[in-house]
């Protein structure tokens, strides 16, 4: 997977009302001065807009530079790059309908969907692959240090990713199968000791269990069919809806005694 400051016609004013905080923006009548050459926001504020750091923005800014149109002055928005990626990063972070966004930036509903898919195209494009990945069976230092960090937390040696599903909220699809994407989890992830994803895999309907979800996974379909991904002596570790079948560490279903409870303690704090 964020967050920015309010990125042009604006300022916004911060109030405290029954122990809450709300932002109201004071609209202008045309678009002046970009944000980011006036002095407006704290550091916290614009945290709490974009979800992330002023540096950490214009990082992002210049890892897209060259995927994202800049159509400030050839096309009817007139939305700066920077202004495209606020816009991205302050739906992402708050979670708003591109109705409330675009109320809040002063545009149409539209433009906001626009521009926010310029950006999410333009993160898959120039981000993906940098930034979401796991490492050939190949790089044993690679390895070696992520096992450490796993073996640091309660001494689970060979432990190479934790893997696990969250459920992504859908508009379900207009037909007999909408059924189908109720409950269960539809996304698998895999984040290495640090809690960075190293791999991503999603697309079945959120009925699907887990083990399955896996399996139809590039990397679950590798080890299924004896494709080394990681060395022979390596694991992942994952709650018990995964098979013990694959190189997947899971708790024990049934402690006998208190080592074994001890264990699963362990296990649920490594993962």
């Amino acid at each position: 997977m964020t967050s920015v400051a309010i990125l042009w016609c604006f300022h916004l004013t911060w109030y405290e009302e029954s122990g809450h905080q709300h932002r109201q923006a004071i609209r202008h009548g045309r678009r002046f001065n970009p944000w980011y050459e006036v002095d407006l926001y704290n550091e916290n504020q614009f945290i709490g807009l974009f979800r992330m750091g002023q540096l950490d923005f214009f990082r992002l800014i210049q890892a897209l530079l060259h995927h994202i149109p800049n159509s400030f002055q050839n096309d009817i928005q007139g939305l700066t790059i920077e202004e495209k990626v606020g816009i991205t990063l302050y739906r992402m972070g708050h979670g708003s309908s591109y109705e409330t966004v675009g109320d809040v930036f002063n545009m149409g509903k539209a433009t906001a969907y626009q521009a926010s898919q310029e950006v999410v195209q333009a993160i898959l494009v120039a981000l993906h692959d940098s930034t979401i990945v796991f490492p050939v069976a190949e790089e044993i230092e690679k390895w070696d240090a992520i096992k450490e960090t796993f073996r640091q937390r309660q001494g689970l040696t060979n432990i190479i990713g934790a893997i696990d599903g969250t459920h992504i909220p859908i508009i379900p699809p207009p037909n007999d199968q909408w059924n189908a994407y109720v409950n269960r989890k539809g996304w698998h992830s895999i984040v290495d000791g640090h809690g960075n994803f190293c791999n991503v895999y999603g697309g079945l309907p959120g009925s699907v269990h887990d083990s399955r979800v896996f399996r139809k996974s590039k990397i679950g379909r590798d080890l299924i069919n004896g494709v080394a991904r990681f060395p022979p002596e390596c694991r992942l570790i994952g709650d018990s809806g995964y098979s013990s079948r694959l190189p997947i560490l899971i708790p024990l279903r049934d402690t006998q005694n208190q080592e074994q409870a001890q264990f699963n303690n362990f296990h649920s704090s490594t993962r």
